[in-house]
């Protein structure tokens, strides 16, 4: 038995004779792989009922926070901060030379 998806005819007959996916590929085609068992699509085109991320909170999309403008103005007000530091202590260190 040949492994060579160019060849068909060298797959297990069952495999052969099996529903195949109804998804369109790109040049316009369809998929010529079999469907999952329960399903029109096969493993690359999904589509099956349940399959996917979850919905809302489950899958993160939520707000966090994180660019709000007040915790952004904060950031940028301790960077700020952050650079005087460096700068007087760069400064107070060339200043003892």
């Amino acid at each position: 038995m040949m492994d060579n998806p160019m060849y068909p005819s060298a797959e297990p007959v069952r495999l052969r004779q099996a529903r195949r996916c109804g998804a369109r590929t790109r040049s316009g085609q369809p998929c010529r792989a079999p469907a999952v068992h329960g399903r029109p699509r096969c493993r690359k085109h999904g589509c099956g009922q349940g399959s996917g991320a979850p919905e809302g909170e489950r899958n993160g999309n939520f707000r966090h926070g994180r660019y709000t403008k007040q915790s952004m103005e904060l950031r940028a007000a301790v960077r700020q901060l952050v650079r005087e530091a460096k700068a007087l202590t760069r400064n107070a260190l060339q200043g003892d030379e």
